[in-house]
């Protein structure tokens, strides 16, 4: 277990529901955090409600220049978390092109830009924490995925690349995957929250996940753990039977 007291943590993408759990596990737990989304004004609010010390840092994640110059004002950190914050996945009926290649720049620029900012001064001291997180649909293409999924793909294969070449030195490089992850719905007290299905979880529990593969030194991790051993299992299977199981409804 990692003494998390005093550790310095930038999370981009913080403005997301496991970017706001995240930041509450880790602030609870003694750690100081930069947090970095879309909305500015939403990490002051989130820094100020946090338990632990905070702040916020105002960068473009699809500008690399913004990026390389918020890195600086940012200063030593401990680790570097990167929460890739475009959404919505499309189909081929319906091709978009400019939104679909919208979802990926935000996603995989975000991804370079912040490496490109962080990974030189991590090699540099040879010490540093990177964690970069995709999806479940990063294993396999599946239907109406198409921008957001080719992006999780590109995130998953640019962790492996970093984590092949840097797994022998003193940078810890790290990949987690997780499903579908929602804010939990307010209830009465008393009343008992509404079953969720199996690919989805609650912001508080992928948090949970994600604190948890932090503290150990594996590099992946997929979770839900079911739905993530189906979907990593998938890869092993013939194209015929998973296009049977995973086909399109339409």
């Amino acid at each position: 277990m990692i003494e998390w007291q005093g550790k310095r943590y930038w999370i981009i993408g913080a403005g997301s529901a496991l970017g706001r759990a995240l930041a509450d596990q880790l602030s609870r737990v003694g750690a100081e955090l930069v947090l970095t989304s879309a909305e500015p004004e939403a990490m002051e609010k989130l820094a100020e409600m946090l338990p632990g010390k905070a702040s916020a840092m105002t960068a473009d994640v699809s500008d690399a220049e913004a990026m390389s110059v918020a890195a600086k004002d940012v200063g030593a950190v401990d680790g570097v978390i990167y929460l890739p914050d475009g959404q919505g996945g499309h189909g081929a009926r319906t091709w978009d092109t400019a939104a679909i290649k919208k979802v990926i720049d935000r996603n995989l620029d975000g991804a370079l830009n912040t490496v490109g900012a962080v990974l030189p001064g991590m090699v540099e001291a040879d010490k540093g924490h990177l964690l970069l997180v995709a999806g479940l649909s990063a294993y396999r293409g599946l239907p109406g995925e198409i921008g957001y999924g080719t992006s999780m793909a590109a995130v998953m294969h640019l962790a492996e690349e970093l984590y092949a070449e840097l797994r022998n030195s003193g940078v810890q490089v790290q990949l987690a995957c997780p499903g579908h992850v929602i804010e939990p719905e307010p209830t009465a007290e008393g009343d008992t929250p509404a079953a969720l299905p199996p690919s989805v979880m609650t912001s508080e529990a992928a948090a949970r996940e994600l604190f948890e593969h932090m503290n150990d030194d594996v590099f992946q991790r997929s979770f839900p753990t079911m739905r993530g051993w189906v979907v990593r299992l998938s890869q092993l299977m013939p194209n015929w039977l998973y296009y049977r199981l995973f086909r399109s409804q339409l």
